[in-house]
């Protein structure tokens, strides 16, 4: 039955939020669940769907990025983005494929009619978000203001030899609005609960990205439904994980499961496990923080690579911030040279998926609050902040209740724990990151002299520099602002 439903999932491509083939896939899983034995529930959420319907430049086959709208543009060929005012710009992915994104932002600052990229590796076609808009804030965007599609490397190639000549290129897409759903089971009914997740949406066939997440939790529900376990487990796929948003927030991904937080009760969850391009070895293991992603290393049964706080362009981040423990398991910057390409095919990993299950299984039969690894956290929280804040994190020191020091290292996550980009938006090769107290990360930059300023992404404070504002002063106005939220957290130790 499950190599049967894999297979039907392979089969499909460009699984887009809103779209037919996400209800199709979204039916598939229920019908599965269903045959389990299990109760299914189907969370509708609006969202707005993009559909690739038409693509080419002169007569080559390209694909268009998304978001774009339809356009027709006739333009003199450049492959100089500070020579691209009112032409169409030729450009290489790059092998760092969301280098994409960043190279569309300087081709609308430089005033290009288009944008025409072309990959880095043979024979592929890929899709990369694209905005227009140096920000990756969570209000509402708009449509990317020019064109931009990508064509197969060695299509790119026989491009160049037409720079300096008229091209004429052509994208016709479809956008409206639609219906995701997140699909939701509740496994046995122990006191207290884990989610599991991954996400059912993607790009081209996207077997890594993420039908390999999508098949380790089908293969985890077939488990339970035969067995049991110590807590009530929720197995959740999300929708809108690649893009979605209605109001198109610069923070394309993980749209569907900021509505599941938003919407869903939460209050009993102990911890969750995000899956997404969980695919090979070592698995890379992201965390809200040291006491849940430390304990949960513990009972691996694959080789690992402890990445530190949890991944910001995952669902797990939904969580996160929240403060939820997290753990998401993943291989992204392993897969660059498929990842959202359709050259991420179907190949047999089964094995790897078996031992995944297993160490699932294992971490939620043996998790409890005292295996929690509060030590490291606090270890790690004290060597983060300035000295001038000792006196206040000793204080956590004093607390011995488990239920209230989980509390207090959950707000912890919640308030201190940021996505930055550290620099510059503007910056090639460089992803965002998830880091302990931001504001501490400048002051330690500023007492070894560098003023890098750091953007808490999302939100989009910028902190550090201001001109005419010394260092001491930034320092002072940040040791200030942490000990306030570090007391506004204590004191939930005192009620």
């Amino acid at each position: 039955m499950l190599e049967e439903l894999l297979k039907e999932l392979v089969s499909v491509n460009d699984v887009v939020a809103g779209s037919e083939k996400e209800l199709l896939v979204v039916r598939k899983l229920r019908d599965y669940f269903i045959e389990l034995g299990l109760d299914v529930k189907l969370h509708p959420i609006n969202v707005i769907t993009w559909e690739d319907i038409r693509c080419d430049v002169n007569d080559y086959i390209c694909r268009c990025l998304p978001p774009i709208t339809t356009s027709e543009v006739r333009g003199k060929l450049t492959d100089k983005i500070e020579e691209s005012y009112g032409k169409v710009l030729l450009l290489s992915t790059t092998e760092f494929p969301d280098n994409v994104w960043v190279l569309y932002n300087l081709a609308v600052e430089a005033g290009a009619e288009a944008v025409i990229f072309y990959d880095s590796y043979p024979g592929r076609f890929r899709r990369i978000v694209v905005s227009g808009v140096w920000s990756y804030s969570f209000s509402s965007g708009k449509f990317p203001p020019i064109p931009a599609v990508h064509m197969r490397f060695e299509d790119g190639i026989r491009m160049r030899e037409l720079i300096g000549k008229y091209v004429e290129l052509r994208c016709k897409t479809d956008i409206r609005g639609g219906t995701g759903y997140n699909v939701e089971v509740v496994v046995g009914g122990g006191e207290g609960e884990v989610l599991v997740s991954a996400h059912h949406d993607r790009w081209f066939t996207g077997y890594r990205d993420n039908i390999v997440g999508l098949y380790t939790l089908l293969k985890l529900a077939d488990v339970l439904s035969k067995s049991s376990v110590k807590y009530t487990l929720r197995l959740v796929s999300f929708t809108a994980e690649e893009f979605g948003s209605p109001n198109l927030s610069p923070w394309y991904w993980s749209y569907g499961s900021r509505e599941f937080v938003r919407n869903v009760d939460l209050s009993s969850l102990r911890f969750v496990v995000n899956l997404d391009t969980a695919c090979m070895e070592p698995i890379r293991v992201n965390a809200t923080g040291p006491e849940i992603g430390k304990f949960f290393i513990k009972y691996s049964t694959i080789k690992y690579s402890y990445e530190g706080f949890d991944h910001p362009y995952s669902d797990g981040l939904s969580f996160s911030s929240l403060g939820i423990p997290t753990v998401t398991l993943h291989n992204l910057r392993d897969i660059d040279d498929v990842y959202h390409t359709d050259l991420d095919t179907y190949y047999n990993n089964e094995l790897l998926i078996d031992r995944l299950v297993t160490w699932i299984v294992n971490v939620v039969n043996n998790y409890s609050l005292e295996g929690l690894e509060f030590k490291e956290y606090y270890e790690y929280l004290k060597n983060s902040l300035p000295p001038e804040l000792d006196d206040v994190v000793s204080k956590i020191l004093t607390v011995h209740d488990l239920s209230k020091l989980s509390k207090v290292f959950k707000l912890i996550s919640k308030k201190l724990v940021k996505p930055v980009a550290i620099g510059s938006y503007r910056d090639l090769n460089k992803d965002l990151t998830t880091v302990l107290a931001p504001h501490a990360l400048v002051i330690n930059n500023l007492r070894r002299g560098s003023r890098v300023g750091v953007i808490v992404a999302g939100d989009e404070d910028v902190l550090c520099c201001d001109l005419g504002t010394s260092d001491n002063e930034i320092i002072s106005k940040y040791i200030e602002y942490l000990r306030q939220v570090l007391n506004n957290i204590l004191s939930f130790m005192e009620r």
